[in-house]
């Protein structure tokens, strides 16, 4: 049977290379650096060459028993060398592991969204709590209202407009016919 990394083990199929586990008081502290290939500008979809800088960021995962788990991850920014697009850097993003503008990791966001499905505000906050998640009902109530943005814009659009109440209240639906 073949030996598993570190990597293979807390970040399985997530191009990340550990370089170090630490404990410092009861919790868990993972440092590592991306190895994906550059990110695409999230505007023009260019493909990166050229690195900018890079920098440490620190997210929330899932975890680990009883123990908090913090992974500091140094990640690259990028220059997007396409003149007529608007953003001249933008930040490489590790598919699996982090999202844009969030501070905690795909899983953990997965698994606190399933929380709030199956409870809702204070209950799953409550049970947060209890399996030492930090998450408040607002957080969990907005993973609820966002909603996944699509890469791109619907090509056939279907429009149907309905009455709730004949001649009180109106509705449009707007459904992506593709």
């Amino acid at each position: 049977m073949a030996s598993k990394t570190v990597e293979h083990v807390l970040f399985p199929g997530i191009d990340v290379r550990v370089e170090r586990v630490s404990d410092s008081s009861g919790s868990l502290v993972e440092e590592a650096v991306s190895t994906a290939r550059p990110g695409r500008c999230p505007d023009c979809r260019k493909q990166a060459r050229r690195v900018h800088s890079s920098y440490q960021r620190t997210l929330t995962e899932r975890p680990l028993g009883s123990r908090q788990v913090m992974v500091r991850l140094r990640v690259h920014r990028y220059f997007c060398d396409r003149r007529s697009c608007s953003r001249r850097t933008f930040v490489q993003q590790v598919g699996g592991l982090t999202e844009r503008h969030r501070r905690s990791s795909v899983g953990l966001t997965d698994w606190l969204r399933a929380i709030a499905v199956e409870l809702g505000g204070r209950p799953a906050a409550r049970l947060c709590h209890r399996l030492r998640l930090a998450a408040g009902r607002t957080r969990l109530l907005r993973l609820l209202k966002a909603s996944a943005v699509p890469d791109r814009a619907p090509q056939v659009l279907g429009v149907d407009e309905f009455a709730f109440r004949k001649g009180c209240t109106y509705g449009t639906v707007l459904v992506d016919v593709e």
